[in-house]
């Protein structure tokens, strides 16, 4: 959600990745209402290198493999992981509200591939009409939002918001929003909300207007995400500023009233790539100009910042985060040095602090934290690396699979 650096990381990460493998898992698809993979508390995460979605069971750290066969030499070959088939080369992953269906961008072809999570059976394929950095499920799960930014537009500049029916697999409309990059999308479904590379607006979709077009609303600073209140009138804007290339106006978070299209408050923070909303606290972090990679907390309830001062953390473009279930915040980066530390940063949020410097393990690229368990799961230089986070240690038991992985959603409720 930053604009062209993240752009330009993302065609790279693959060619990265691909020199850490050499083979790639196969596995097969169902067709009853039991998952061919016969995994429980499932997640999904996406091999770039194979195009499959690798199966965890994310309360026990396992995974179900293939019988092993024996060979007339009497060689016994191993069985391997079973994993849903889906593209060739597949990246990010959404999940519908309900967890009835998961997406999954294949960055080959520029499409979106529809699982249902209940077979692990591929329902549908619909391809943009070019690359995508996200995708959003509506509230109901029929209907599937992808900003493009190089989308072709008749007699404006290209860009817009691309809007697959999932049922029909058609793109039944496109939304012009020139550059378009990033969405948010309302708890009822009825407002989104885009955000363009290069751009100090956001750009508002009534969906249910008579006539659904994007709304230009001036007055932010590199605007890359929001977050809504529940009742879906209040979006809090993430003003990513000098970070995303803003020359005048510092990192924020913007309180944006929807019905009257007006910025209600504005408070400054040191950073605001990234975002995550829990309750009343928006968590935020980011890369000031003057303090570096900072995270900061803002109230949204009387929208004040709550760090006096700004945390420090590790360096990179951060784009991830996870809350644990003992309160501690994982943010990672998509860059970073990679030095001395890594592009994983931890903030303890029972007193504020950051934790240590994790070791240097590569890009982040996707992050589960674990319900139920003080574990999280973490995409790191195209592994999956399980840390205990009592300890911010990776524990002992850990999954290697072949290939280079992307991203990992939850499909299964706890």
């Amino acid at each position: 959600m930053y604009g062209v650096k993240r752009l330009k990381w993302l065609a790279v990460l693959p060619a990265v990745f691909g020199l850490l493998v050499i083979t790639s898992c196969g596995g097969g698809n169902g067709s009853s209402n039991t998952p061919a993979s016969k995994v429980q508390h499932r997640s999904l995460i996406s091999n770039t290198f194979s195009g499959n979605l690798q199966v965890v069971d994310i309360q026990n750290d396992t995974t179900q493999y293939t019988p092993s066969t024996t060979t007339s030499t009497g060689q016994v070959v191993p069985g391997v992981p079973v994993t849903v088939p889906a593209g060739t080369s597949v990246t990010f992953e959404a999940v519908s509200s309900d967890m009835s269906k998961t997406l999954v961008y294949d960055q080959s072809d520029n499409a979106l591939i529809f699982i249902t999570n209940s077979t692990e059976a591929l329902l549908a394929t619909v391809v943009l009409a070019a690359p995508a950095q996200m995708a959003l499920f509506s509230p109901d799960g029929n209907t599937a939002y992808a900003p493009v930014r190089n989308v072709s537009i008749t007699g404006q500049r290209a860009g817009g918001v691309q809007v697959v029916n999932v049922t029909s697999t058609i793109i039944t409309a496109t939304y012009p929003v020139p550059s378009a990059t990033y969405i948010a999308l309302s708890p009822s479904g009825r407002y989104l909300l885009v955000f363009a590379d290069n751009s100090d607006s956001v750009f508002l979709i009534d969906l249910q207007a008579t006539t659904v077009a994007a709304v230009e609303i001036p007055g932010f600073a590199r605007p890359v995400n929001a977050f809504f209140s529940s009742d879906s009138n209040t979006a809090y804007v993430l003003n990513c500023g000098w970070e995303c290339g803003s020359t005048t106006t510092a990192a924020s978070v913007a309180q944006l009233d929807i019905p009257s299209q007006t910025i209600t408050a504005n408070v400054v923070v040191g950073g605001a790539s990234v975002g995550l909303l829990k309750g009343t606290n928006l968590y935020v972090a980011g890369t000031s100009q003057t303090a570096g990679p900072v995270f900061d907390i803002v109230n949204v309830a009387n929208m004040t910042r709550t760090t006096a001062n700004s945390i420090a953390i590790t360096d990179g473009l951060h784009t991830t985060m996870g809350l644990t279930t003992n309160n501690k915040l994982y943010i990672g980066a998509i860059t970073c040095s990679n030095q001395t530390a890594g592009c994983l940063s931890v903030v303890d949020l029972t007193n504020n602090t950051a934790d240590p410097p994790l070791p240097p393990r590569g890009v982040v690229t996707g992050m589960l934290a674990i319900p139920n368990r003080d574990v999280i799961y973490v995409i790191q230089g195209g592994y999956l690396q399980i840390y205990d986070t009592d300890t911010d240690t990776i524990q002992k038991t850990q999954i290697i699979f072949q290939g280079a992985l992307y991203g990992v959603v939850q499909v299964d409720p706890e």
